[in-house]
């Protein structure tokens, strides 16, 4: 068996949360899920987190600068539009609306 439900009592090991993506670890022989009936998880077997882990991170290491200059050019796209949006435009005005301003 390979599923689990939130409040089970397991073995101890690596339960992945399908909804949160969060990895649980129990520790000792047995452990308690945390969440409730509605909370799902799958077992992860040690053998395969001990060569899913150091892939995970070098994935990560790798796409890292990816991610943050995504980030940023998103954000500076977003000021842009901004700035856009809320520019005032100069129209030119005639005199007699100049001298009405003015007066």
């Amino acid at each position: 068996m390979w599923t689990y439900t939130g409040g089970e009592t397991v073995e101890g090991g690596f339960y992945w949360n399908r909804g949160t993506w969060h990895l649980e670890n129990v520790e000792g022989r047995t452990g308690t899920l945390p969440g409730d009936r509605a909370t799902r998880y799958i077992w992860i077997p040690t053998l395969v987190m001990l060569v899913l882990a150091p892939v995970m991170g070098g994935l990560f290491v790798v796409f890292l600068p990816f991610i943050g200059f995504a980030l940023l050019f998103g954000a500076l796209g977003t000021w842009g539009l901004e700035k856009y949006r809320h520019a005032r435009v100069a129209t030119p005005h005639s005199a007699e609306e100049h001298v009405r301003k003015i007066a």
